[in-house]
């Protein structure tokens, strides 16, 4: 499938395309690594300075159900944090561990779908028309977009579609804070039931 096709599969008006795309490749690689890779001296060798995945990887592990993998990972950093525990307390010059290698891999490819889809609304008019009609960008990544290398008039459209995609979230939202006061609480939820938890989403981006 081209990259072109997959973006205009995965545009949702309450979803951001790309914490989509890097959510579900964070899933993969921390699939891959659990599958195929706890042996590997190199993969090893970074989970040891690392100590480990990050507390929202580690447990995106749990929750993926690779416990093999997880095990046989987290048995040996047991192992060798016992060994390592100091005789003598220290206050100073402890060593701090690495960068969990799935947020380094997670960083470096939400960069690369920033580029890739900004080469794509340049080159498609089909994925700007589309997502005129329903995409959204998350106020992180509308701002990334923005700030790379286009034409003028392709960061205008996109900047006018990100902002008329947020600025309906926003009304959505503010009707829901309007049916919080009593002079309308009897009235029934519409599609705004859920607009404070799409603000958070276009804020801080997807759950873990």
């Amino acid at each position: 499938m081209d990259r072109e096709t997959v973006y205009l599969e995965i545009l949702q008006p309450d979803r951001c395309c790309l914490c989509f795309l890097v959510r579900a490749y964070a899933n993969d690689h921390l699939k891959s690594l659990l599958d195929e890779c706890v042996n590997d001296p190199a993969t090893r060798a970074k989970l040891y300075r690392s100590k480990g995945f990050c507390r929202r990887h580690a447990w995106q592990g749990v929750h993926q159900h690779q416990s093999l993998g997880m095990a046989v990972i987290y048995g040996s950093l047991l192992e060798k944090g016992l060994q390592e525990l100091p005789v003598k307390p220290r206050f100073w010059n402890i060593p701090k561990a690495a960068a969990c290698p799935l947020c380094e891999s997670e960083k470096a490819r939400d960069h690369s779908a920033v580029r890739e889809f900004i080469h794509i609304w340049s080159e498609s008019e089909k994925l700007r028309d589309s997502f005129v009609e329903k995409g959204i960008l998350c106020l992180p990544h509308l701002e990334k977009t923005l700030g790379q290398k286009m034409n003028s008039n392709g960061r205008k459209r996109l900047r006018e579609a990100g902002e008329k995609a947020l600025k309906r979230l926003v009304k959505d939202l503010n009707e829901f804070l309007e049916k919080q006061d009593y002079h309308r609480s009897q009235e029934p939820l519409g599609k705004e039931w859920d607009a404070w938890i799409r603000a958070v989403r276009m804020v801080s981006g997807e759950k873990d």
